[in-house]
């Protein structure tokens, strides 16, 4: 009886160590599979309509020697394009391929971010529209030749311009028949104010903006 006892666990002992060997192992593999999950290059994966084999052949020899490009695996059937490469940038080789082959070609995976700093830059760029129309309506000084023969006349011309939405002020001067404007209106609709408030016709003898007159000033 002692000896079959021993025998017995000389056997568990045994069972044991085959069974510490065979996890070991096990972890070996696991370790060696996550290692090449992590060791394997990306892959680009594009739709690219072949043919035949020709077809892939010449897909394959546009990523030849290509930056990043490590291996090109094509499959006529699915009409796919598998690139394995780390450094390998998806869209530059998509436009690779479309250049070379003279075929459309679509990027399956990885599917394409669309860029934050491109969907920006149009709202920036309309950032300064607004200023630009703040900008456009610019102060001129319209001299219009209008007949007045008495200085209550003049004066009533002044009155009647200055009520238009726009004008800031309005100079009448009775020796020349003439008014100087100031302000952001249409001259078009300052010779039909003038006329329908007034019943003168009005001629414009000069325009200019404001700012030049400044400039002739500081001169």
């Amino acid at each position: 009886m002692g000896q079959e006892e021993e025998k017995s666990q000389e056997n568990k002992v045994e069972e044991k160590k085959v069974e510490e060997e065979e996890k070991k192992e096990e972890e070996k593999k696991s370790d060696e599979k996550k290692f090449k999950e992590k060791s394997a290059p990306p892959e680009i994966v594009l739709k690219v309509f072949m043919h035949c084999e020709g077809c892939a052949r010449k897909v394959r020899r546009s990523l030849k020697g290509f930056p990043g490009v490590e291996d090109i695996l094509t499959d006529c059937k699915s009409h796919k394009v598998v690139v394995k490469g780390e450094k390998a940038d998806p869209l530059k080789v998509l436009e690779r391929v479309q250049r070379k082959s003279h075929r459309k070609v679509e990027l399956l995976s990885p599917i394409p971010k669309p860029p934050a700093e491109e969907a920006k830059k149009p709202q920036e760029e309309e950032k300064p529209k607004p200023e630009e129309n703040k900008q456009e309506p610019q102060v001129i000084t319209v001299v219009l030749k209008v007949h007045m023969h008495c200085e209550a006349c003049a004066q009533e011309i002044k009155r009647r311009i200055e009520k238009m939405k726009g004008v800031e002020s309005a100079e009448p001067d009775l020796k020349k028949s003439e008014v100087s404007v100031k302000g952001v209106f249409e001259t078009a609709k300052l010779v039909e104010h003038v006329y329908k408030r007034t019943g003168k016709h009005a001629v414009i003898v000069k325009e200019e903006p404001e700012k030049r007159e400044e400039k002739k000033k500081k001169k």
